[in-house]
């Protein structure tokens, strides 16, 4: 694949018109728009960064007498990438993935060319629309993936799920769209992830280190099920501690302040652990696991946790789900009456489990769903806001006053919500969808 300096110098043409302007006298709109293009310009320019690379790995490759990176004085072909872009090894993994896909890899194409054989994401990466660590993500879970199937990878329906994740990749962040990729990764191959489960259960491990200042630092790995309800009660006590200064009108918290209750609440768990006869922090913990009545009774499939995005198989949960402080949330079966009307002004822990459940933490920018509260859509104070799951919605904090203060709306039913953003946002004012459905793709 080829690409100039001239295709890059192309992505300078939208910006002409803010040429010479002061940044400062541009309006709302125009300022946005500027950032959009600068984005764009940004990813446009890494392109051939990315492909030289590519080469430069390819160069590098451990061959007899070591390889270009070696001669010109690096350790190896990330780290000198990493060097010349003054950027983190990661970011230079990035570079080196991505320009290894643009450079052609594939099988030949019947042109005496070599095919990319993901051209979704090299199309996307090419126009600007992908930045390198998108693309990288991208490209190392299809070719997971490939790899999982191995002879008998089916390249179309692969293709079509490149399509999928290209798609998802346009509007989600980087973060999020982790969160896509490892779902999709798992429920490609529940056997294969179930193996994988197995090989992050025997990499835990816990290190403290002294350091020469008198502090500790802490290192470690935790596979999911073993993080979950260390996430859950840390959160929790973040939360306590946080609502108890809004009561008292404390007002913002210091920069840090969550970790140092985390830090605190483990530490006094630990004393805790040591005189178990006593009572605990007095603030209910809860891990809540999410699985379906099959995957509790045959072990078979996958389910999810409230504390993290990682999916967990169904062996895994029915696990969990017998320890003291798991709330199973069984799929399928009866439950209590979920809509109540006017009867109640707050949503009972029913209603919030069932709204975690469509929503799967805040709905609008995915945060945990530690960090929520059920909030009415139409407001009950008004009286006119039912407290039904149609009329709920989990938001954190700060995006619950992003959306009363600059005017969203919301858009609800028990299995989907919807945010209309306002016309300063978006003119057209297009439904964005949220919740779970924004991260899920369709197998």
């Amino acid at each position: 694949m080829e690409i100039s300096i001239m295709d890059v110098a192309k992505g300078l043409v939208p910006l002409t018109p803010f040429a010479g302007r002061d940044l400062g006298t541009l309006t709302e709109a125009e300022l946005a728009a500027a950032h959009d293009l600068s984005c764009r310009l940004t990813r446009l320019a890494e392109v051939p960064a990315a492909l030289i690379a590519a080469e430069l790995a390819r160069r590098s490759a451990d061959k007899p007498g070591g390889g270009m990176a070696r001669r010109q004085g690096h350790r190896n072909a990330t780290r000198m990438v990493a060097k010349g872009q003054g950027g983190t090894t990661g970011q230079a993994r990035d570079a080196i993935v991505t320009g290894g896909l643009l450079g052609g890899d594939g099988e030949g194409d019947g042109t005496g060319e070599e095919a990319v054989r993901w051209p979704a994401i090299a199309a996307a990466v090419t126009t600007g629309d992908l930045s390198l660590a998108q693309a990288r993500l991208l490209i190392e879970t299809l070719d997971g993936l490939v790899d999982t199937d191995g002879p008998d990878a089916d390249l179309g329906r692969l293709h079509a799920l490149e399509a999928q994740l290209v798609a998802k990749a346009l509007k989600l962040s980087l973060m999020d769209l982790r969160k896509v990729c490892l779902d999709v990764t798992a429920r490609w191959n529940p056997t294969a992830w179930q193996t994988k489960e197995t090989q992050r259960h025997a990499q835990r491990y816990l290190n403290f280190t002294e350091r020469a200042d008198g502090m500790f630092a802490i290192t470690g790995l935790l596979d999911p099920a073993s993080a979950a309800p260390l996430i859950a009660w840390g959160d929790t006590q973040v939360r306590a501690a946080f609502n108890q200064r809004r009561d008292e009108g404390l007002g913002p918290a210091e920069p840090g302040e969550a970790g140092r209750i985390r830090a605190d609440a483990f530490v006094d768990l630990a004393r805790h652990g040591m005189r178990c006869d006593q009572p605990g922090s007095g603030i209910s913990t809860t891990v809540v696991i999410r699985l379906s009545e099959e995957a509790l009774r045959t072990e078979l499939g996958l389910g999810s946790c409230d504390s993290i995005s990682t999916p967990l198989t169904g062996g895994q949960l029915r696990r969990m789900a017998v320890d003291a402080g798991i709330l199973p949330l069984v799929l399928g079966t009866g439950s209590r009456v979920l809509d109540l009307g006017y009867t109640k002004r707050y949503f009972t822990p029913e209603q919030r489990l069932a709204l975690a459940e469509r929503d799967g933490g805040c709905a609008f920018c995915h945060a945990p769903v530690a960090w929520c509260n059920a909030h009415h859509i139409d407001w009950w104070a008004k009286d006119l806001g039912r407290t039904d799951l149609s009329n709920g919605v989990l938001l954190c904090t700060r995006c619950h006053h992003r959306i009363h203060d600059d005017g969203w709306q919301v858009r609800a039913t028990a299995t989907e919500v919807w945010f209309i953003p306002p016309a300063t946002v978006d003119p057209t004012r297009t439904p964005r969808q949220g919740g779970k459905a924004a991260l899920h793709i369709p197998l």
